[in-house]
């Protein structure tokens, strides 16, 4: 393989931002130990080329959120038979 094949074949293996946040919010979903829920957010407020100006307070409030949901405990079910 010569110095321009090399070169080449480098070239065609960089990735453009967008494709690298997207990659990064897919592996952090496809991870066994990692939140799915928190990737979900990170992906749709940060993991991307351009956040808009209050991207963290939009990840943050939602984060609240989900800690918020799973800090209600479960409403037993009441059987009626």
């Amino acid at each position: 393989m010569d110095q321009e094949e090399t070169k080449q074949q480098y070239a065609d293996s960089i990735e453009s931002p967008d494709e690298f946040l997207a990659n990064l919010g897919k592996a952090l979903r496809d991870k066994n130990d990692f939140d799915i829920d928190l990737a979900d957010i990170l992906a749709t407020h940060l993991l991307t080329v351009a956040p808009t100006g209050d991207a963290v307070s939009k990840a943050r409030a939602a984060i609240l959120k989900l800690a918020g949901n799973r800090a209600i405990p479960p409403v037993p079910e009441v059987d009626n038979g």
